[in-house]
């Protein structure tokens, strides 16, 4: 009986339990005719198959057509040495190497300043910050002339500004160096009481401000700014210029940039600083910056030229 038979998944049918072994082996022993392929049909498998024959015979006419091409390159390499009686070398392909760094990498982020850089102007010089009720006009209009001339961030307007633990270490151009703590800066952010829309030039100003008190401190700007920062703080915000013009420039470290030259100079497009009437002024372009607005041409006053 085999109706209870079944098959065991090797393409043969079970025998019923009542046959011996050696019956169920002779009876049901596959032959050896008898393939995988019969038993079990697979589109699929037969498709891969395919495949791999079409994949290898493509692969045989590439390496082909490989061979051949390094067969002919030495062939003309010999043929043009022969020529120009030269000894034959074998030409190989040579690619150049890609530069690994720039050759001069963008300057990082740098916290509490803008992200401005190589010279980048500011977007809007007159109105980005401006002076609010601090009698610090000196600092603001150096300020303002030196963004304008090297560019809006300190990293252009000094030598070298480095973040460091804790603090900031600025070399100015004329060498002068000096470390800012972040308590400073923050100090400085609050005493220069500036005003503005723009808040990359704002932290870029605020930066530079800071740094002017300091060097301020570190020089006992007017006899009492060595005490602390917040003495001399204040003594950039009382309207400076006691000494002449150009106070806020040098505490810039722009001294070696500065000219003495005529209001009418400025008023001709000449870059610079106008003080008069105990006001300092940025002049920028023949017109005077006026608490954030673009000003007429100055006609008097104690002129410095920045170059």
């Amino acid at each position: 009986m085999r109706c209870c038979s079944m098959t065991n998944g090797r393409g043969w049918v079970r025998p019923p339990l009542g046959i011996s072994k050696p019956a169920r082996e002779a009876e049901y022993k596959p032959q050896r005719n008898d393939s995988i392929r019969d038993i079990h049909y697979s589109p699929t498998l037969e498709r891969a198959k395919s495949d791999v024959k079409g994949y290898s015979a493509r692969n045989g006419v590439v390496g082909a057509i490989s061979k051949l091409g390094s067969l002919l390159a030495t062939l003309f390499n010999r043929f043009a040495s022969a020529l120009t009686g030269g000894e034959f070398r074998e030409t190989v392909k040579t690619f150049p190497e890609p530069e690994l760094q720039p050759s001069n990498p963008p300057a990082g982020f740098i916290p509490g300043l803008s992200m401005k850089r190589h010279g980048a102007k500011a977007n809007d010089i007159w109105g980005g910050f401006r002076q609010g009720s601090a009698g610090n006009c000196v600092t603001v209009s150096a300020i303002k002339a030196a963004m304008h001339r090297f560019g809006q961030s300190p990293t252009d307007i000094y030598k070298e500004v480095t973040k460091i633990a804790g603090g900031y270490r600025v070399v100015m151009r004329d060498d002068f160096m000096l470390t800012l703590t972040e308590q400073e800066l923050m100090q400085g952010v609050r005493g220069a009481q500036f005003v503005g829309v723009d808040a990359g030039m704002l932290k870029d100003a605020h930066f530079l401000y800071a740094a002017s008190a300091k060097r301020a401190q570190m020089e006992n700007n007017d006899g009492t700014a060595e005490c602390c920062f917040a003495a001399a703080r204040n003594s950039l915000n009382d309207k400076e210029d006691e000494w002449g013009p150009g106070e806020g420039l040098k505490r810039l470290g722009l001294s070696e940039h500065m000219r003495t030259v005529s209001a009418q100079d400025l008023a001709r497009g000449q870059l610079g600083i106008c003080n008069r009437r105990g006001h300092s002024v940025a002049v920028i372009n023949g017109r005077e910056e006026l608490w954030g607005r673009r000003g007429g041409v100055p006609f008097h006053g104690d002129a410095i030229a920045l170059l």
